[in-house]
């Protein structure tokens, strides 16, 4: 039985939208065949910031357990909402086990239900605060047989390496895309463009030294991509 907060805010979806959908087309761009409701982000996001406002007392563990029904929801709306309700959770509420990711991954297919979660704001602040705890995750998420968590251990690293200077989390990003750069699966040689990339700004030379040193065993699309970022600031070049 869902969560009672999980229902509320599955009503104010409900309420805003229309019918679950399915569409082979976009099933195919998303990497999985969950039913959405046709709602936009930026009303996701108005319903995420309103609700969080009038819960701003909630303690980490209820917020956890919301969390952790919506993950387990049948839509992929549902799932979605939780990397959103994420952006807008206070400090405290963010301070819940980190292992709740271990298993909510087990509940999302594709990057972009993946992504949703593991990239914004929690990963910034969360991940370097309590990299005692996350440290052994992202090592065991960049070995696990589940795809969702080998890139989950290359995207939840995306955020931080764009905002903040971390050697501890610069050294287990190279270290899991080396584990990874003979993947060939495109969720996974997507993002290590993604995540080298985003070194760009904070570790420009150490970046650089890698992509020398191993651009024979990366990802043909990773190197090109970082390539081109490390010249334009874009990841493809501009057209003319």
């Amino acid at each position: 039985m869902a969560n009672v907060f999980h229902q509320e805010i599955l009503q104010q979806i409900i309420e805003r939208s229309g019918t679950p959908t399915q569409h082979t087309f976009v099933d195919t761009y998303l990497g999985n065949d969950h039913p959405r409701y046709p709602i936009s982000i930026p009303v996701l996001r108005k319903i995420a910031r309103e609700w969080m406002k009038e819960y701003t007392d909630l303690p980490a563990s209820a917020f956890s357990q919301l969390l952790t029904s919506l993950i387990k929801g049948k839509s992929s709306t549902e799932k979605c909402m939780v990397g959103i309700l994420l952006d807008y959770a206070t400090p405290e509420q963010r301070k819940f086990d980190p292992k709740a990711f271990d298993s909510w991954l087990d509940h999302l297919v594709g990057w972009a239900e993946v992504d949703s979660l593991c990239t914004g704001k929690y990963s910034n602040t969360e991940i370097p605060e309590n990299w005692k705890n996350w440290k052994p995750l992202l090592v065991r998420f960049n070995k696990s047989k589940n795809i969702q968590k080998r890139r989950a251990s290359l995207v939840l690293l995306c955020s931080p390496m764009r905002n903040v200077q971390d050697d501890r989390l610069r050294k287990q990003a190279f270290e899991n895309i080396d584990r990874l750069k003979s993947d060939k699966e495109i969720l996974i040689t997507k993002a290590i463009s993604w995540l080298l990339r985003n070194m760009a700004k904070h570790y420009r030379s150490e970046l650089i030294a890698y992509l020398n040193k191993n651009q024979d065993t990366l990802p043909t699309l990773a190197v090109r991509e970082t390539m081109a970022k490390l010249k334009t600031g874009r990841k493809t070049k501009k057209k003319v």
